[in-house]
């Protein structure tokens, strides 16, 4: 079944001086438009580097991720991340940080 959000077999290998390390191994996801999900997992499990993938911040080892029947390449105006850690200038508000230059 195809969603609005498609994540296939989607892969993430880093390269280490001590060899390949696989972060995401074959990982499936389909969402339909508007559903939320939450994904949940230990400390290091790769939940943030999926998300960084889908933004399409994080280059895609294996598998691939297609929007609205399109698959990503990069990043772009329809996608983006929230991290958990504050960024930037705590003293300022979201937007004043989001319009900073």
């Amino acid at each position: 079944m195809r969603g609005y959000v498609e994540l296939f077999r989607l892969g993430k290998t880093y390269d280490t001086h001590k060899g390949p390390v696989v972060i995401v191994e074959e990982f499936d996801l389909n969402l339909e438009q508007g559903e939320y999900v939450a994904l949940l997992g230990h400390s290091g499990c790769g939940k943030s580097t999926v998300l960084t993938m889908v933004a399409g911040l994080n280059p895609i080892t294996t598998g691939g991720v297609a929007i609205d029947g399109r698959e990503i390449d990069g990043p772009g105006p329809d996608r983006g991340v929230v991290f958990q850690s504050p960024c930037l200038m705590p003293w300022m508000t979201a937007l004043d940080n989001v319009m900073f230059k």
